[in-house]
């Protein structure tokens, strides 16, 4: 899973640099920055496909990482810090929501053996058994005990390890696509150049 770290700020702004480039004609330069930005989507337009969110999150993705590459690149304004902050963890936020990173987290406390049976009767089909070989669940509620608490007043006391972890999970894949949305809503407007 790739990671996001802050860009770094350049001391000079853009106002002070690319004095060719502005001395081009507008029409220019808005044409060579068009067929800059079609080479610059091509990949990630190719690899889309329309049938679910992770193709979505990921244009998103792309998206919020050119405009932090200009916004911080050009460094014209006082806020350039927050922004830079803010549109970091909105990138580790849809990198963790597109890959499932938290409903799929609890499963790296486990060691799980897996065996397809044939089914009698129909050559085609086969039923999955799974067998637990070794289990760390404790350590993983242990990580998050304000999502085990909400999930017990939810689903109640009597759940069994596995389900509980399983329930987290859930719950902290919600919860972080739901900080992703809240940062985009409170924040999406105020990163301009």
């Amino acid at each position: 899973m790739k990671n996001y770290k802050k860009l770094t700020v350049p001391n000079d702004s853009a106002w002070s640099r690319d004095v060719l480039w502005r001395s081009l004609h507008w029409r220019i330069r808005y044409f060579l920055t068009g067929v800059k930005n079609i080479f610059r989507w091509a990949p990630t337009l190719y690899k889309d496909r329309n049938w679910d969110s992770w193709h979505i999150y990921t244009i998103l993705q792309k998206k919020i990482e050119y405009q932090r590459q200009e916004i911080i690149n050009a460094n014209r304004h006082t806020e350039i810090d927050r922004d830079n902050r803010d549109m970091t963890i909105a990138l580790n936020l849809l990198e963790r929501v597109k890959d499932d990173y938290y409903s799929m987290e609890h499963i790296d406390y486990s060691e799980t053996e897996f065996d397809f049976i044939p089914v009698e009767g129909n050559s085609n089909l086969k039923e999955m058994k799974m067998t637990v070989l070794s289990e760390n669940y404790d350590e993983f509620l242990k990580k998050y005990p304000s999502s085990v608490r909400k999930v017990l007043k939810e689903k109640g006391n009597d759940l069994e390890k596995d389900t509980l972890c399983h329930y987290v999970a859930i719950h902290n894949q919600e919860k972080a696509r739901k900080l992703l949305f809240k940062l985009l809503e409170q924040k999406i407007e105020r990163w301009w150049d």
